[in-house]
């Protein structure tokens, strides 16, 4: 029985570790495309954006014009379509009740930050003055509203507590050592993944 049917535009399957558990996920044909592209990190620093070492960027965040304001930490990932707000646009709703004062009142501002070895899902939302810590997880779709404490994964609208990052390399781990995780090592060594 095959696990993994062959898919267009792919050329069979990449091995690599999250938390240090065997992962594998398809590898696509084209290295230069615009989800993998190395540069992307270094195009982020051009701009402004503190990137640590082996930063992953997929796809093109959403960016504020404060650059400047954003931190993310070594070792992470950030997915497709990850928006970070560091400000709040919500001040121009209330221009016509303050007039007078609000033209010299700036927008409230506030700095991002994404510690080390993290990851960001798909079309994440991480709003103004919010400290990702190291080791943690936020699900694909989640809206960060305030701190995530080291070693967590956060997921929801607004984002909260799911479970530990151990709690999640545990359940990894167990997958890993089934009978179906075997089925797909065989067929990743038939593959060419590794030798």
């Amino acid at each position: 029985m095959r696990i993994f049917n062959k898919k267009k535009g792919y050329d069979g399957l990449r091995e690599f570790f999250l938390f240090g558990i065997k992962v594998y996920s398809y590898k696509r044909k084209n290295k230069n495309s615009e989800h993998n592209n190395p540069n992307k990190a270094e195009l982020l620093k051009s701009m402004g954006v503190i990137i640590g070492d082996n930063v992953k960027i997929w796809g093109m965040p959403n960016l504020p014009t404060e650059y400047f304001f954003i931190e993310i930490g070594d070792n992470s990932t950030i997915s497709s379509n990850v928006t970070f707000l560091t400000h709040d646009g919500s001040m121009n709703a209330c221009r016509e009740y303050y007039k007078g004062w609000y033209e010299t009142i700036p927008s409230p501002l506030g700095k991002i930050k994404v510690g080390k070895n993290c990851f960001v899902g798909i079309n994440s939302i991480i709003l103004p003055n919010v400290i990702i810590g190291n080791n943690c997880v936020i699900g694909a779709g989640s809206v960060v509203t305030k701190n995530v404490p080291d070693g967590e994964v956060w997921a929801g609208n607004p984002a909260r507590f799911i479970k530990t990052t151990k709690e999640l390399s545990d359940k990894f781990e167990i997958i890993m050592n089934s009978k179906q995780q075997a089925e797909l090592d065989e067929f990743a060594r038939k593959q060419g993944v590794y030798k």
